[in-house]
């Protein structure tokens, strides 16, 4: 396939995704122009139009979801040689790529970082913050730390120490609480709160533990962080009149397709042995 019309597809499917040109040139870390010349060379060359352009976005015309699909056929079709061809790696030195969430990257995973750098010179560790799931099977990222009960299938965890949580405020009369949004809405601590506290009660809500404990540390209401976070605020206190213990398993993972990349693997070790005095 010409890279020019593989590159044109990649364009195409990521406004598909996200439904504008300003989103996609965020997400792609190009210009706005350059989306909409990429995305209208793809349909000057297949001679159709694929989207419905209007003041509140592009939406897929009805009659080009063929086209789409045929497209994200051809994505899947490349992203599992790109994979495979990853999977040889041997090498030991070059970029991991490592994602998780915006506090085990800010908090743990930097000092991690600087004990791997001390041996491994070579590697070079990108660290990708978001409280999302980076898509392994898509390659947007090499490594993943994630919190989670259970893996989904095609992925390689080693098991990396449990995350707990407990309840910390700034006065444990408070009867305020922290809400959690987004993604951390289907966590443990979430669900816990469900069940045990009454909505009224929930008046402010993050969808970031940091953000939740900047929150608790003001002083506007009890809140369930990350023990690594609230244990080493001064500022804060568990709340003991709270007899509840949470936790979840953290795994160091990697696509299965790539799994036996030397430095992949490398990097997915090293972060679960260093992570398990961490948490």
């Amino acid at each position: 396939m010409n890279k020019n019309n593989w590159d044109d597809i990649k364009f195409v499917l990521a406004v598909a995704d996200e439904g504008s040109l300003n989103a996609t040139a965020r997400r792609l870390g190009v210009t706005h122009a350059t989306v909409m010349r990429r995305v209208a060379a793809f349909e000057q060359r297949n001679g159709h139009p694929v989207f419905q352009k209007s003041l509140s976005g592009y939406s897929v015309l009805p009659e080009a979801e063929t086209i789409l699909r045929a497209a994200r056929n051809v994505e899947d079709a490349v992203l599992s040689v790109d994979r495979a061809v990853q999977g040889t790696d041997r090498s030991l030195s070059g970029i991991v790529r490592v994602a998780s969430t915006d506090s085990i990257c800010q908090i743990l995973l930097p000092r991690i970082v600087r004990t791997i750098n001390q041996t491994y010179p070579e590697l070079s560790i990108s660290l990708l913050s978001a409280n999302t799931h980076h898509d392994l099977s898509r390659l947007a990222a090499d490594v993943a730390i994630r919190p989670s009960k259970k893996l989904e299938d095609g992925l390689e965890g080693v098991f990396a120490g449990n995350l707990s949580f407990g309840i910390y405020s700034t006065n444990e009369n408070l009867s305020n609480w922290i809400g959690l949004l987004g993604r951390l809405k289907r966590s443990a601590p979430a669900q816990w709160m469900s069940d045990n506290v009454s909505k009224q009660n929930v008046v402010y809500e993050a969808d970031s533990f940091l953000v939740a404990h900047e929150l608790v540390r003001q002083g506007l209401g009890n809140g369930f962080l990350p023990n690594f976070i609230g244990a080493a605020d001064d500022d804060i206190q568990r709340v003991q009149k709270e007899t509840v213990t949470l936790s979840v398993p953290v795994w160091s993972v990697l696509q299965e397709d790539v799994s036996r990349n030397s430095r992949f693997q490398l990097v997915q070790n090293l972060i679960a042995t260093e992570l398990k005095k961490l948490l």
